[in-house]
């Protein structure tokens, strides 16, 4: 090459991959060869099909002040912004754990003032939904748009029962006075029956659609049965309480082995003896004694005693008492890490299961000898009983079929939980403990620990 040939300056370029950034590098003019121009520059871009995110200032600024062999980022594209998904706003509290009650200072428990429900008045706003705010569309260096990532919709608005949507179609109010309901999703407000006494024989069973409040007590072989939430001031007996929301049992439950406390949500009482409680959310209490307990979610012991004795705890989470047992060797028994509802549906559909068989078996046996007579010697009484039969075998096995897919649903879902139970002061021996599939029979106290299922044994742990 003839070195008195003159060459003007140049840019190389590099394109990113994802055409959202454009480099260049200036090479050296040779022989006084001439130097680029802004417009060179540009120009040069353009040709290359770069026509978004051009830093004309940044390239000015590189035509007088640049270094050669160095890479400058002259051109980059605008990425896409998401937009805001769409949500909405609760004028309430739909956490239950935050309603829970607290532990004072001296380890008790004020169950008078636990505010574990909300009220709302007529025309109270209980929820707004705010609508998506969209995004904006971003553009490559090659002037290609791309396109911003769809904000979702807002949920549709919780409506339940005595709610209504505003016309502005964004905001939820309630219709009328009562308590705020929270339950598969959906914002309710129900009334509230007040009753200033006992509930006895001059209430007769009370059956309300929305909350219940006793001022009283509810005593032995009489029902309450409420559409939302339970409230009870005074002492439950040998009663059945039910509630489709949560149930506050302020001083306790002394059942004399036939009180039933049932709750599609939480449970809290004072304390609770001989009696049986279930509860798809959580159940608290200062203790609980000689009863046969249900409870989805967490099992809680608190105050000063924080006591479980005696009987029977299916959990599916996790048990956290101060005292499990005691120094008696009280037979207590604790399952923890199974749904007691699955545990019911799943036992329910074991036994369906044996009584369609048995039944099958028998009209097989009715088919069987009928078939063995010619259907045309047949009594008409015996065609009947022939065809009843076969129609019954059909049922049966449609049933049998129905039973066992739900068992086989059930089954593999009943110990995926991780378990686990914790005692802040003691154990004592006599008290069997079952985490999923392991089992620990508990021989010697054990202070201060957590129990959990550690590849199929029951391990003793630190207190968690």
């Amino acid at each position: 090459m003839d070195e008195n040939i003159s060459k003007n300056e140049s840019i190389d370029l590099d394109i990113a991959d994802n055409k959202m950034k454009v480099s260049i590098i200036f090479n050296e003019p040779v022989n006084e060869g001439k130097f680029l121009s802004k417009a060179d520059v540009i120009r040069t871009l353009n040709g290359y099909g770069i026509r978004y995110g051009i830093d004309d200032d940044y390239i000015e600024k590189l035509i007088n002040d640049k270094q050669y062999g160095v890479w400058y980022d002259v051109a980059k594209g605008d990425e896409p912004t998401k937009g805001v998904d769409g949500y909405i706003d609760y004028f309430f509290t739909t956490d239950k754990k935050s309603l829970q009650p607290k532990e004072l200072a001296d380890g008790s428990v004020d169950y008078r003032n636990l505010n574990l429900f909300e009220t709302a008045v007529e025309k109270q706003t209980l929820a707004i939904a705010h609508p998506a705010v969209p995004g904006n569309d971003g553009m490559n260096v090659l002037g290609k748009s791309i396109p911003a990532e769809k904000a979702k919709k807002a949920p549709a608005l919780p409506k339940g029962k005595n709610t209504k949507v505003l016309e502005d179609g964004v905001t939820l109010i309630s219709e009328i006075s009562g308590r705020i309901f929270y339950m598969d999703g959906r914002v309710s407000v129900f009334p509230i029956l007040e009753i200033t006494g006992d509930v006895d024989n001059s209430t007769g069973n009370v059956e309300f659609l929305g909350t219940i409040v006793v001022k009283g007590s509810v005593l032995s072989g009489f029902t309450i049965n409420a559409g939302a939430d339970v409230e009870i001031e005074g002492s439950v007996e040998g009663a059945t309480i039910k509630a489709k929301g949560n149930i506050l049992l302020m001083k306790g439950v002394q059942g004399g082995g036939k009180a039933v406390i049932e709750a599609a949500g939480d449970i809290n009482a004072n304390f609770i003896e001989s009696s049986t409680i279930s509860a798809g959310g959580n159940i608290t209490a200062n203790s609980i004694m000689h009863s046969n307990v249900r409870c989805g979610g967490i099992l809680k012991l608190v105050g000063k005693r924080g006591l479980f004795v005696g009987g029977k705890a299916i959990v599916g989470n996790k048990i956290d008492a101060k005292v499990i047992g005691s120094n008696m060797a009280t037979v207590t028994e604790l399952e923890v890490g199974v749904d007691p509802v699955q545990l019911e549906e799943y036992k329910q559909a074991v036994a369906d299961i044996e009584k369609f068989n048995e039944q099958f078996k028998s009209n097989e046996k009715v088919i069987n000898v009928l078939q063995k007579t010619d259907v045309s010697k047949l009594t008409n009484d015996k065609k009947k009983m022939l065809m009843d039969a076969i129609r019954s075998k059909i049922i049966l096995k449609s049933k049998i079929n129905e039973s066992q897919k739900k068992v086989e649903t059930i089954f593999p879902r009943l110990k995926q939980k991780n378990g686990r139970v914790s005692a802040s002061n003691i154990i004592y021996s006599g008290v069997k403990v079952t985490i999923n599939d392991a089992v620990m029979y508990v021989r010697d106290d054990i202070q201060h620990c957590s129990l959990i299922n550690n590849k199929g044994k029951v391990s003793i742990g630190a207190l968690v």
